[in-house]
Formats: structure tokens, sequence, C-alpha cells
């Protein structure tokens, strides 16, 4: 998987550059479980270059959601747009996880 990292004092930005699919799940599966094991349980994930999520790539986002709660940091969504938004509202995903439009609104927020 092509996945740009920012890693900031108090946020990590993951930035996938392709499809979130059954086919590459795990490797981002890996990248967060790397962070959370690091303390570093602030995370944005920045869907603007994914062009498609399949249930794979929706079970990692809920997983990231949970397992950074548990850890008492958070997952924020950023450039969630056309069929990744339809997808996350008709899962519901929407109202769980927060869900930005601009970086900055989301680290601060």
């Amino acid at each position: 998987m092509h996945l740009i990292e920012h890693i900031h004092p108090d946020i990590v930005i993951l930035e996938p550059r392709e499809r979130l699919t059954v086919e590459n799940e795990a490797e981002l599966r890996e990248v967060v479980r790397r962070h959370l094991d690091a303390g570093r349980v602030r995370l944005i994930l920045d869907l603007a270059h994914v062009p498609y999520i399949d249930s794979c790539g929706l079970g990692t986002i809920a997983q990231t959601h949970l397992s950074s709660r548990r850890l008492g940091g958070w997952l924020r969504l950023l450039n969630v747009t056309g069929r990744n938004h339809q997808l996350l509202t008709v899962t519901r995903l929407l109202g769980v996880i927060g869900v930005y439009e601009r970086q900055r609104e989301a680290a601060t927020a």
C-alpha cells in the first residue's frame, strides 16, 4: 500500500494513496498498530486519495477508531467525499467517527 505518514508531536496523519480493500487493509492496520504501540493515539486518516473502500477497509477504519479510543485517543477522518461519504453514512460510522474537511479542524477539534 502506498501510504504517506506525517508524524507530529500530538497527532499522526495517515494518507493512503489508493483503494482501501481486502488486498491492502492489513498494511494500514499494521501501520496503525505500530503508532498505537508507540503511544501515538491521536490519528487522522486523510481519504482525499482513496477512491474506493470495501467492507474490509471499512472494518479497518472501525477497528482503528475503537483501538485508539480504548487507549485514550481518537481517530478523525479527513476529506471524505463521494462514494466513501455515502458508505460511511449508510453504515452510520459518520455519526461515530469525527469527519472534517480541513486538517487544522481535525487536529484541534
